[in-house]
């Protein structure tokens, strides 16, 4: 048990880097008045454009290092550049520590990730793959309450948030072991970088998760505001909210994923529609538009630690490595384009606001989840199977047809042959006869010949 949380205590501080000194970002410009909107703007994105290369990087350090020191040396650097914040004399100072912190970040993700499949195998994977999501959920919690109240204080001391991070250390420093699972069995080379190509499949399916779930956190102020809806607070809480779904999703996955079987991942788009649905269609309703949003969370809680426990299934070693590492890259993809494309669809289909993209985006979840629904109803009452076998069944009559005219011709061309065999042996005869004639007429002849002389 300390061991999956000491695992789960890295989930639980990397979430939060961005949204922890949120809060304090006002009063941070006020501070510094000659930092440029783009200089305050980077404060809360830049260390999210570090994670995707170190993430990479982190695979690469695993071939070479053991896990546990990339983690301490990434939870000492997390420590330093969140902490850093708080004795910023300038804002360039200020963005160095940013950029400290996004490398750190993008070296412990993907091992909070590895770790997990590593140490735990069957369901046990997917439950903890599940308690990961919903750490990750809860720190973001964690992250809009602490960050808050000491912003209230300075917003210096909403940099001491990241002090949390020495719980993490001191756990990973006394009961994570020192070697990886596949250096204390020798595994063998093959399996220690054994890599599926589906795992590209599975990051194609995480980047349009997160366009999906990515379009409240990033556009629930601007909807709110076309609903007439300027309450910074509502706004704060219905994200929150979607932080809650999030974390009963990851919570509940294992026994979910037990109960439904096969129909789990449809109904996890399912989730998302019917989320979708409420907020686009019945935003009138405040409770409605959070319920809406707290079904949407859910889902996609639910749905992040089922791909990773593809992804970990298929690959192993060092290939679960880079697997992760993509699928870590795929997820702030789909952060980085959720609004651009939300507003290309509005733009498409509509003019150009919110509210036209989320009513698309739930039209669309809808007919998705109307699809695999009935792909898997059709698989589980049979029909599907029916319809294959009658379908072979139907080519199976073609090709005795088929088979039946070709044995025809084939009965057809040896009788052809017979008849010229026959007549060839019938020819023979008559030749035959003819040569015995001569070869008398000759021998007669040279008879009578002989009895003249």
């Amino acid at each position: 048990m300390i061991l999956k949380l000491s695992i789960l205590s890295i989930s639980l501080i990397t979430v939060m880097a961005g949204a922890m000194i949120a809060p304090a970002v006002a009063k941070i410009g006020l501070a510094f008045p000659d930092a440029t909107n783009f200089e305050i703007n980077l404060l809360t994105s830049l260390h999210a454009g570090l994670v995707v290369p170190f993430s990479f990087v982190s695979g690469y350090l695993t071939k070479r290092f053991a896990k546990k020191s990339i983690l301490i040396v990434s939870l000492i650097m997390y420590l330093v550049g969140g902490i850093g914040g708080f004795l910023s004399p300038s804002m360039e100072f200020m963005l160095v520590t940013r950029v400290i912190l996004g490398i750190a970040i993008g070296l412990m993700i993907p091992l909070s990730i590895t770790l997990i499949s590593d140490y735990y195998e069957g369901e046990e994977r997917t439950k903890t793959l599940g308690l990961q999501s919903a750490a990750t959920n809860l720190g973001g919690i964690i992250a809009i309450v602490v960050s808050g109240v000491l912003a209230m204080i300075s917003w210096r001391y909403s940099f001491l948030a990241y002090a949390i991070a020495f719980l993490a250390l001191f756990m990973v420093i006394f009961f994570l072991p020192k070697k990886s699972p596949q250096q204390a069995q020798g595994n063998g080379n093959e399996e220690a970088s054994s890599f599926d190509g589906r795992v590209f499949l599975l990051t194609i399916y995480m980047i349009l998760t997160f366009v999906v779930f990515y379009g409240i956190p990033s556009n629930m102020a601007l909807f709110l505001s076309e609903l007439d809806i300027t309450n910074t607070v509502v706004n704060g809480v219905i994200i929150a909210v979607c932080s809650v779904g999030g974390f009963f999703g990851g919570m509940s996955v294992a026994f979910f994923r037990r109960l439904l079987k096969s129909f789990f991942v449809p109904l996890q788009v399912v989730y998302m529609a019917i989320g979708f649905s409420m907020i686009a269609f019945l935003n009138q309703y405040i409770v409605f538009l959070g319920l809406g949003v707290l079904i949407l969370g859910f889902g996609y809680g639910s749905t992040v630690p089922v791909i990773f426990d593809s992804a970990t299934k298929i690959t192993s070693g060092t290939g679960r490595a880079m697997a992760t590492a993509l699928l870590v890259s795929s997820i702030y993809l789909g952060q980085f384009i959720s609004p651009l494309t939300l507003g290309e669809i509005s733009h498409w289909f509509g003019d150009g606001s919110v509210y036209f993209s989320y009513v698309v985006m739930a039209l669309a979840l809808v007919f998705v989840a109307i699809l695999l629904i009935a792909e898997r109803t059709l698989h589980f009452t049979g029909i599907k199977k029916w319809l294959s076998r009658s379908s072979y069944n139907h080519a199976l009559i073609e090709v005795k047809k088929i088979n039946v005219e070709l044995q025809e011709r084939v009965d057809m061309l040896s009788q052809q042959i017979e008849d010229i065999q026959a007549q060839q042996v019938r020819d023979n005869r008559e030749q035959l006869k003819i040569l015995k004639k001569l070869d008398r007429y000759n021998t007669s002849g040279d008879y009578s010949s002989n009895s003249n002389n």
